[in-house]
């Protein structure tokens, strides 16, 4: 009786407080089939500066991100790669090196977590 009391003051204060979803929330489609993109590097401090273009190659839950631009910001070569996971919490697409990445607390821009993918606009996010 007392785990049911707590688990439904802990579901009222989350609508109340409007808490992010958990890793648990369903998982949106992948937006992006197999295949070979042109992404663009973005840093999260200063969104708009402009940096490189880099290729971006799908193949099924994976991303590799290769820079064949300048090499002023990445060196040329492969600079990411992992598993594209959904983090629920900030609704974003990650690149997780393991699992317990898509249940980080922080992700992306000048975090100690996973980076952001971002598969709709086609932007790595770094800081």
């Amino acid at each position: 009786m007392r785990v049911r009391i707590v688990g439904r003051l802990i579901v009222s204060l989350a609508g109340i407080l409007g808490a992010m979803p958990t890793a648990s929330a369903s998982e949106p489609a992948m937006p992006l089939p197999p295949g070979i993109y042109a992404f663009q590097h973005r840093f999260a401090e200063h969104p708009d500066l402009p940096s490189i273009r880099l290729e971006a190659r799908i193949e099924g839950e994976r991303i590799t991100l290769t820079n064949h631009d300048r090499d002023d910001v990445f060196p040329r070569g492969v600079i990411a790669e992992g598993r594209v996971a959904w983090h629920a919490a900030s609704r974003q697409w990650i690149i997780a090196a393991q699992p317990a990445d898509a249940t980080a607390i922080e992700v992306g821009g000048c975090s100690d977590g996973p980076e952001v993918v971002d598969l709709q606009r086609k932007i790595y996010w770094t800081c």
